[in-house]
């Protein structure tokens, strides 16, 4: 197996996951009744939070109804790497 196809595959394993993780921890905002401190919502919590903070120093949250849009551009940003790591390893 060349190395260049087991380093994207690799890469779009963690990517795949991390867009799976941030889906739920956002699903999981919109139940409150979910004990915060349980350890999955922790562990989810630090695995998003460095994946948040950036977009949200950028774009902070919309004051009216606290509409948070960094699960959704951080999912969007991942899948442009995903394309550009996808274009660099394959470009003829």
């Amino acid at each position: 197996m060349d190395l260049v196809f087991v380093v994207v595959r690799l890469v779009g394993y963690v990517i795949r996951v991390l867009t799976w993780i941030i889906v739920i921890d956002a699903i999981l905002t919109w139940f409150p009744q979910i004990d915060r401190r349980h350890p999955i919502v922790v562990t989810l919590r630090k695995i998003t939070e460095p994946i948040y903070r950036p977009i949200r120093r950028l774009i902070p949250p919309q004051r009216t109804g606290y509409i948070d849009l960094s699960p959704l551009i951080a999912i969007v940003l991942l899948q442009v790497l995903w394309m550009i790591v996808v274009s660099l390893a394959f470009r003829s």
